[in-house]
């Protein structure tokens, strides 16, 4: 080995070993003074026994159990033996786009993984979950039409095999699976972007079809809608819901939208484009109720609005499972959104609070900038969310290289500069 090697891995050695020091002294002393603030909500899962913070001695583990289950109680998610347990995982990107965009079965074309994840990678991170993005046109194997006219026909049950093949190989390696439905879109049309929320047109069916394949493997969740964004078309951007929209109650009850967006190519390098086209939603409350109609018990996770940043529908207009096991998502990236863990972090704490007193709270995706060591934001989430007993999902396991992205290649699985570092530090060496 090389004087120049031994050094590199010196140094990587030094760092780590410094931000598990900087991690344990920010829970210790409640970090700076956003820390501080949200160690006074203090109402995320929390075992009474050295559990909130997955400290040594308690109950609380970010371990699986060879049998995995996964579910809630009160405001926990708990493992097959009663264990609290905190959900350390990544998300891994392609299901969502790979036959979307170009057809065929190459489902994972758009991961730059060079095909389906080695989760025992992920595993060797101590992480014990992922997080899948599904599409609903390629689930239910539909014939769609991008805004083009390009029109792509979906082999609904090889995607479904496909799917099915990626959870047993995430649990064979020791992972809970949250399966999300990442993209959609009304009627015929492509679902080859994000849109506002879900469609009555598909995503019932979807959901229903999705609850039926994996209702008796309790190791998987359901997360009902990545990063809704349902807001009156006045306020610009990407909102496309009518004017005078209870954008809360459409929420849990659903509502109409007048646009749908897909991409201008109706493939890859395409933008984003708003069509207009009048539609119904489908509400969190009529998809829980639909899942609970196939018998799943599985946990389901309700996100909030813009972008899963914005929980306070919950408080509003309440949603409700016989089975008691929900559990809330919150999306957090620096300088994206109005409420973050450096930005109106009292705002935030105080949406959650009466949310986390019922419900397990799941950070479904979180990011930070690539490039500087720690990474800023990611340091003072995670300590947050170790302090109030939150899990945590990074975005992304996938090389693309730039912001948010966790590994560097497919060859070594190099951490990152930055998130990659930061977040590996944060899993492996977590007690």
């Amino acid at each position: 080995m090389t004087q120049q090697a031994i050094s590199g891995r010196l140094k990587a050695a030094l760092l780590r070993a410094a931000c598990a020091a900087l991690f344990a002294a920010l829970a210790a002393c409640g970090g700076n003074d956003s820390s501080t603030a949200a160690s006074a909500v203090a109402s995320g899962c929390a075992t009474g026994n050295g559990g909130a913070g997955g400290s040594p001695g308690g109950s609380f583990t970010g371990s699986v159990h060879p049998v995995l289950s996964i579910s809630v109680k009160g405001n926990c998610l708990m493992d097959a033996l009663g264990n609290t347990v905190q959900l350390r995982g990544v998300n891994v990107s392609g299901l969502e786009s790979g036959v979307i965009l170009r057809g065929g079965t190459d489902y994972w074309q758009s991961s730059n993984l060079g095909g389906r994840p080695d989760f025992n990678r992920i595993a060797s991170w101590k992480a014990n979950a992922v997080r899948l993005p599904l599409n609903e046109d390629s689930w239910l194997g539909l014939k769609v039409t991008g805004i083009p006219g390009n029109v792509v026909s979906i082999d609904g049950t090889a995607y479904q095999a496909e799917v099915a093949a990626t959870v047993a190989a995430a649990n064979a390696a020791g992972l809970y699976v949250i399966l999300d439905l990442h993209w959609s879109a009304p009627a015929h049309f492509a679902a080859n972007t994000q849109n506002p929320f879900m469609d009555a047109d598909n995503s019932v069916t979807f959901w229903i079809s999705l609850a039926q394949a994996f209702k008796n493997n309790p190791a998987v969740m359901f997360e009902l809608f990545n990063e809704p964004f349902v807001c009156p078309v006045s306020k610009g951007a990407q909102c496309s819901a009518p004017e005078g929209t209870d954008t809360d109650k459409a929420m849990v009850y659903g509502g109409t939208e007048s646009y749908y967006w897909g991409l201008s190519s109706g493939t890859y390098g395409g933008e984003p484009t708003r069509v207009a086209y009048a539609y119904h939603t489908a509400g969190f409350q009529q998809v829980i109720n639909a899942i609970r109609g196939t018998a799943a018990t599985n946990v389901i996770i309700c996100g909030g609005n813009s972008f899963d940043d914005d929980l306070s529908w919950w408080s509003k207009y309440p949603v409700t499972d016989p089975l008691n096991q929900l559990a809330a998502a919150l999306h957090q990236y620096p300088n994206s959104y109005p409420y973050t863990v450096t930005s109106k972090l009292e705002e935030l704490n105080a949406i959650l609070k009466p949310i986390v007193a019922k419900h397990p709270l799941i950070l479904t995706e979180m990011g930070d900038e690539v490039g500087i060591d720690p990474a800023p934001f990611a340091i003072q989430l995670l300590t947050w969310a170790d302090t109030q007993g939150y899990s945590v999902m990074a975005w992304t396991w996938n090389p693309w290289g730039g912001t948010n992205t966790l590994i560097q290649n497919t060859t070594n699985y190099t951490p990152t500069m930055g998130l990659g570092e930061t977040y590996y530090n944060w899993t492996y060496y977590h007690q």
